[in-house]
């Protein structure tokens, strides 16, 4: 808590106003991150249609929220596999964030499957695989001392997951739509 109030430029018990412990305090730097992942991502949804795009801003919008902040990434991993409170505290947390971007991802594929951009799979696999991926990214990406820039990322991110989403009849989707 001392480092953070030496950053923040306030009193260590001004800290305390806001947040009883470091638990709580790790538990509103989520729920922050998430809400400004939601808030991009909703507002793209709104002007793009395609499954395709809206699968690309997720992932753009989720690597944003690492580059963000890629110490508060990790700490937050560690925090998560510890025997302590905090772990419970941040466990609980991201398994709500985890269940709303698994309900994002798998809006995506029914509606890539219903229009035709994805091949017809079980959704549920495929939400996993997906959500796998995302994991693996924003993890590796967090401790990627000079991680590729953003919006290349998410293109080699997106084009994997299109090639193990797309029918093998689907030849238009070799690049994605230039950012």
């Amino acid at each position: 808590m001392d480092e953070i109030a030496t950053e923040a430029g306030v009193a260590r018990s001004t800290l305390y106003v806001y947040f009883a412990n470091r638990d709580e305090l790790l538990r509103a730097c989520l729920q922050r991150m998430h809400t400004l992942l939601l808030d991009s991502v909703v507002a793209s949804w709104e002007r793009d249609n395609s499954p395709v795009e809206r699968l690309r801003t997720l992932v753009l919008g989720m690597l944003e929220r690492i580059d963000d902040n890629p110490a508060f990434f990790r700490l937050t991993l560690a925090t998560q596999g510890a025997p302590s409170p905090a772990a419970t505290t941040v466990g609980a947390e991201l398994d709500l964030i985890g269940l709303d971007i698994a309900g994002l991802i798998r809006d995506v594929i029914e509606q890539g499957t219903h229009s035709g951009d994805f091949r017809l799979l079980d959704a549920d696999k495929a939400m996993t695989f997906v959500g796998q991926q995302l994991y693996g990214a924003m993890s590796v990406r967090a401790g990627d001392p000079r991680p590729a820039p953003r919006h290349d990322a998410a293109d080699e991110l997106c084009t994997f997951l299109l090639y193990g989403l797309a029918g093998p009849a689907r030849t238009d989707l070799h690049t994605l739509p230039a950012s």
